[in-house]
């Protein structure tokens, strides 16, 4: 679900702000905003307190992440003596989908995909060297620096997703899904296979699904779909005088031209050569 959510997330991103003791100094240590305008992001340097969201409560640390959506309630209070440090990200967005060549915009407020706060110690640094990049970002103001943050920030949150999957999925459920991918590509090798929909089929995100496919089986989806189609058309050369652009348009090559030269790089002679030797 999380990466069917981040595939329509398209944000209009409004600021990204560093809050200090500054901050807390002019709002004496705390903030209410009952309800809330914006969508909100923000990632806790360091520092410690608290944070009300629609009437639940949760503990603010280094490492902490919390979200909001417009029409929340929330109240965040903190301390003199270990005052929040935090990166926050303001955006507004509703969910875009195509039917057919019509863009459909989403009329729902819908939630990131997270829970509301969470922690991300353990990817402290990570998360801080992201966070901080966004901050700098737009504090450039440099010639399309709203897209690059609207770029970086969908990164992270696709990254955040990515290491949620590795955390809650066992390395047996994941080679399980791998397995269940490659098989998939042994039976419909002759179709247009494409790296999303097997990702999506998976639900993995694309580039997450491209590193595990490769840790698993040792090839790139595309190597190994390649490999299954180059293998079939090895048997079929020594079984068969079908023609050689025939052979390749029924193992899923559109183009014989591409399958020969693909051939010739793979298994370093032609398929003419290996039909003849």
């Amino acid at each position: 679900m999380r990466y069917e959510f981040l595939e329509r997330f398209f944000p209009k991103m409004i600021d990204v702000q560093f809050r200090d003791v500054r901050f807390w100094e002019e709002y004496q240590y705390k903030v209410e905003r009952k309800p809330t305008n914006l969508f909100n992001f923000t990632f806790v340097v360091s520092g410690e307190g608290t944070l009300e969201l629609n009437g639940a409560a949760y503990e603010l640390a280094a490492g902490a992440i919390y979200h909001l959506r417009p029409g929340d309630h929330m109240r965040i209070a903190t301390s003199p003596a270990s005052p929040l440090r935090y990166y926050t990200v303001h955006f507004m967005h509703y969910l875009l989908e195509w039917e057919g060549m019509q863009l459909k915009v989403g009329s729902e407020h819908e939630r990131l995909p997270f829970e509301p706060s969470f922690s991300m110690a353990a990817e402290y640094k990570s998360m801080e060297t992201r966070m901080r990049k966004l901050h700098e970002l737009w504090d450039s103001q440099k010639a399309g620096f709203e897209w690059a943050v609207r770029q970086h920030f969908t990164e992270l949150l696709l990254w955040l997703a990515e290491q949620f999957d590795s955390k809650h999925r066992t390395d047996d459920e994941i080679a399980g899904l791998i397995s269940d991918s490659m098989r998939y590509i042994r039976d419909h090798y002759t179709q247009r296979l494409a790296r999303d929909g097997l990702a999506r089929m998976a639900s993995l995100s694309p580039s997450y699904y491209s590193v595990l496919f490769k840790k698993y089986s040792g090839y790139t989806p595309l190597e190994y779909m390649n490999k299954v189609r180059l293998d079939t058309a090895k048997q079929m050369l020594r079984s068969t005088r079908e023609p050689i652009s025939k052979i390749a348009r029924e193992v899923g090559f559109q183009d014989p031209l591409y399958f020969t030269r693909l051939f010739a790089r793979e298994v370093g002679i032609s398929p003419r050569q290996f039909r003849n030797g």
